[in-house]
C-alpha cells in the first residue's frame, strides 16, 4: 500500500513540475463552431436536401437543428422570422408565391430576379443547382415509341391530326394555374375538350398513365415513379413550363457570421442534378432505403465527406 501511495505522489509531483494537471481519460468534447437551423418542406426531395446539408455542416463542426414544415408559406415565414437559417427553395415558387410576380421562363433570368428581390429582404440565394423540380408531360415509353411522340410538339401534332382522342390527367391545381393547362394548349397550339381531361391526386398520376387509364399526365419531373413505371418525359421544346430550379437560400446575417456555411452549400450544389436527385428519390421512395444513410453515401461517393 505504501509503495502505491508513493508512486501516486511521484506522478503528481511530475505533473506539477511540468506546469499542468493530469490529463483526463476522456477529454471534453470540442465546442461547436456555431448553431445552424436547417428547414425542409414535406417532400422527399426536400428531406434529402436538408439531410445532405446537415451532414456537411456537422462535418464542419456546426451544431445543426433540422425542422420540417408543412408547405412553402410555413417555411418561408419561419425564415423571415429568423427561426430557420437555411433551406432549399425553387426559383418559380419564390417568384409566384413570395414576390407575387408572373413566372419567368428563362432559368437564369428567373434566378437573377428572385435573388435580387430577396437580397433586399435579408435572404441570400446561393449558387443555383441544375435540379429542376418542374412540371412535365408523362407518357408510357412503349406508346411514345409506337406513336413517335418524343416532344410536346409531336403530341400536339398528333392531337391536331385527329387520329385518336388523347385523354389527359393532372391535379386540380394545374387546371387553374397561370402557368397551367390553358398556357400549355396556347403555346403548343392544340385543343383539348373538357371530357378528355381528368383531375386526380398527384400521387396517382404515374400509376394512372402506366395502367393506360389516360394517355398523358401532367405531373412532376422529379417523381421517382416515372422510372419505376417505365414512363418518359416529353421534351418541352417550346419552354412552356417555368423553371423550378433548386438553390440553397440563407439568411444574410447567418452568411455574414458564418461564411463557411455558404461555401459548404455551394460545393454541394454542383452535385444536385436531375439525374442524381431522381436516383436518390428512387432509392428512398421506391427501394425504401434509409434517408440518412442514402444521403451520407451520396456525399461520400462525391468526396464531400470522408468515408
Amino acid at each position: 500500500m505504501k509503495k502505491l501511495m508513493a508512486a501516486l505522489a511521484a506522478l503528481l509531483l511530475l505533473a506539477a513540475c511540468r506546469g499542468g494537471k493530469p490529463s483526463p481519460v476522456h477529454p471534453s468534447p470540442t465546442e461547436p463552431r456555431g448553431e445552424i437551423t436547417i428547414g425542409s418542406k414535406s417532400l422527399t426531395e426536400q428531406y434529402l436536401l436538408m439531410k445532405m446539408s446537415a451532414l456537411l455542416l456537422k462535418d464542419r463542426g456546426y451544431k445543426v437543428n433540422e425542422m420540417v414544415f408543412l408547405d412553402s408559406p410555413a417555411i418561408r415565414s419561419a425564415m423571415e422570422a429568423g427561426v430557420v437559417d437555411q433551406y432549399w427553395e425553387y426559383t418559380t415558387t419564390a417568384r409566384l408565391y413570395y414576390h407575387k410576380q408572373s413566372p419567368l421562363y428563362e432559368p437564369d433570368a428567373a434566378y437573377r430576379e428572385v435573388a435580387r428581390t430577396d437580397e433586399a429582404n435579408g435572404i441570400i440565394w446561393l449558387s443555383k443547382s441544375t435540379f429542376n423540380s418542374s412540371w412535365a408531360l408523362l407518357m408510357r415509353k412503349d406508346i411514345s415509341e409506337q406513336l413517335h411522340i418524343y416532344r410536346i410538339s409531336d403530341l400536339a401534332k398528333y392531337i391536331n391530326a385527329g387520329k385518336a382522342k388523347m385523354k389527359f390527367a393532372t391535379n386540380a391545381e394545374y387546371l387553374t394555374r397561370e402557368d397551367g393547362l390553358e398556357r400549355l394548349k396556347r403555346i403548343y397550339e392544340f385543343e383539348l375538350p373538357d371530357d378528355q381531361v381528368v383531375a386526380i391526386e398527384s400521387d396517382l398520376l404515374p400509376q394512372t398513365v402506366k395502367d393506360g387509364r389516360v394517355d398523358v399526365a401532367v405531373g412532376m419531373a422529379s417523381d421517382p415513379r416515372i422510372k419505376k413505371n417505365d414512363l418518359v418525359i416529353l421534351q418541352d421544346d417550346r419552354k412552356v413550363f417555368p423553371p423550378y430550379d433548386a438553390a440553397p437560400i440563407l439568411l444574410k446575417r447567418t452568411l455574414d457570421r458564418d461564411p463557411d456555411v455558404g461555401e459548404a452549400m455551394n460545393r454541394l450544389t454542383s452535385f444536385i442534378t436531375n439525374e442524381n436527385m431522381l436516383d436518390l428519390m428512387y432509392q428512398v421512395d421506391i427501394l425504401q432505403k434509409d434517408i440518412t444513410k442514402t444521403s451520407r453515401d451520396f456525399l461520400v461517393k462525391h468526396k464531400l465527406l470522408e468515408p
